[in-house]
């Protein structure tokens, strides 16, 4: 059953991202249309998805053990992913400019804009969303600090530049939200009635945009490179079922205690396609951008077959 909702949300998923397409090649989603949504989801619907939802949920023991976890597995998912991105690198021999993607994009996928509305989808309870959020919250510490450094050269980063990226609307939402949810704090319902309304709104706007974003890559361009195809193996298969495998056997061995949904929530936040913030980034530092282009453009058309296989996989293990 749960198998074939995912299978269901993919589908609803690809028609939204279709439509965001089809948009884009009328030319009704232009660029500035396109940069515009991004923003809005960035800092207004997500941020309210994420503190109307965290701040709604009961507090006990589970959630806060789970949650432990949660950030535990989140951190060991960046650490492997790290580590599969500096073998991939030096196994193919990419020059610099075009290495330094391939690292991050393994590191980096597209939780915002596919991961948190496939999990809003799959899971209702206000639950869900924390651990989606906690790995957001890690994923996105070594993104304005790891992934910059990086991308700048290893030079001329200052500790000032990324906290400021550390410090925008979602991370401050979920710290609100927290914070709520550890005092028990509730939102007067007419208060939290139209913001809740606003945060649905993510999932649909964040499809549109990955749409319009597809509709501007070359599936050509794509489909000649061999390391594209590695990249997609690591990131959408392979790391999400290392991750797999070590946390059950920490559950089985090392009596962990991680609920099945903490631990398939934080097993397809790392199965995610690679993240089209990094696009932008590499842009802006003198990357190779058009290769992170082809990158979302391919793994992310992968994972509509993937996801669904890693879900099962972490269903049954």
């Amino acid at each position: 059953m749960q198998t074939q909702i995912i299978t269901e949300q993919i589908i609803i998923a690809g028609i939204i991202v279709l439509v965001g397409a089809i948009g884009s090649w009328l030319r009704v989603i232009n660029e500035d249309l396109r940069f515009s949504i991004s923003r809005l989801v960035f800092n207004i619907t997500l941020p309210l998805l994420i503190v109307t939802t965290v701040s709604r949920m009961e507090m006990s023991h589970e959630v806060l053990v789970n949650g432990g976890w949660a950030a535990f597995f989140s951190v060991v998912s960046v650490a492997i992913m790290y580590v599969i991105g500096k073998l991939s690198v030096r196994i193919l021999r990419l020059p610099t400019r075009v290495g330094v993607v391939h690292e991050l994009h393994t590191m980096f996928g597209n939780i915002v804009f596919l991961g948190f509305p496939l999990v809003a989808a799959l899971y209702p309870d206000e639950e869900a969303l924390l651990y989606a959020t906690i790995y957001y919250m890690v994923s996105s510490f070594m993104q304005w600090t790891y992934a910059v450094f990086r991308l700048k050269g290893q030079v001329d980063v200052s500790f000032r530049e990324r906290f400021r990226n550390l410090l925008n609307p979602n991370t401050v939402a979920f710290v609100v939200g927290i914070v709520m949810f550890l005092i028990q704090l509730k939102l007067p319902e007419m208060v939290h009635i139209p913001l809740s309304s606003i945060g649905k709104a993510t999932s649909p706007l964040a499809l549109l945009y990955i749409g319009s974003t597809l509709a501007r890559t070359s599936i050509r361009g794509a489909m000649k490179r061999p390391d594209i195809y590695l990249l997609s193996l690591n990131k959408l298969i392979l790391i999400p079922v290392i991750l797999l495998v070590v946390i059950s056997l920490a559950v089985s061995y090392l009596g962990v205690e991680l609920g099945q949904m903490a631990k398939t929530i934080i097993v397809l936040e790392t199965a995610m396609p690679c993240m089209s913030m990094i696009v932008i980034m590499a842009k802006a530092y003198g990357a190779a951008d058009d290769r992170a282009a082809e990158n979302v453009f391919l793994t992310t058309l992968l994972s509509l077959l993937t996801l669904p296989l890693v879900f099962y996989l972490a269903s049954v293990l």
